[in-house]
């Protein structure tokens, strides 16, 4: 009993998320959305969401501050989707930290790229790249040697595609 309390008091986040949501998603339905109400709409989904996250993640490094710039880009994207265009002023001035966030992330993800490549080109094994990158990035080792066989299976489609492309010339 006492392992199933300690569960459940590490993984708080979730359900009190789903709550903040839920209250956002009837709050936006039921009345006018005055500026007030379009305040309260991006504070909890834009702020109050990612700092309860990097609250409930402390600790766990970088990874974290990425997960949570994505729940801000997240959090921007459902307040667009609640508040019609019509009601949108405060979101206008918003909306184009959701496109900054999501270039950040987009680099991030470049570099993580970047780093798998340099990790398969070094010439080690599928297992050392995924170690490798596992390490360096903070994410999971499993998701680590997925994106590496998926790095295998893109260079061997490159590289039969520029085979078919070279012979599709009258190359021999």
């Amino acid at each position: 009993m006492v392992g199933t309390h300690s569960n459940r008091a590490r993984h708080w986040f979730v359900p009190l998320a789903a709550a903040i949501v839920a209250v956002d998603v009837v709050v936006a339905q039921l009345g006018p959305i005055t500026r007030s109400v379009e305040l309260g709409l991006l504070i909890d989904l834009v702020v109050l969401l990612p700092c309860l996250y990097l609250l409930h993640s402390r600790g766990k490094g970088k990874a974290s501050l990425v997960r949570g710039l994505g729940l801000a880009c997240l959090g921007i994207w459902i307040a667009a989707k609640l508040i019609p265009e019509s009601e949108r002023v405060l979101l206008e001035y918003v909306a184009p930290l959701r496109y900054v966030g999501l270039l950040v992330l987009v680099l991030l993800e470049l570099a993580i790229v970047r780093l798998l490549f340099e990790a398969i080109r070094s010439g080690s094994s599928q297992g050392e790249a995924a170690h490798r990158v596992s390490a360096e990035s903070e994410m999971p080792p499993w998701v680590a040697r997925l994106l590496v066989w998926e790095v295998g299976i893109w260079r061997k489609l490159l590289s039969w595609g520029r085979g078919l492309l070279g012979r599709g010339r009258g190359d021999p």
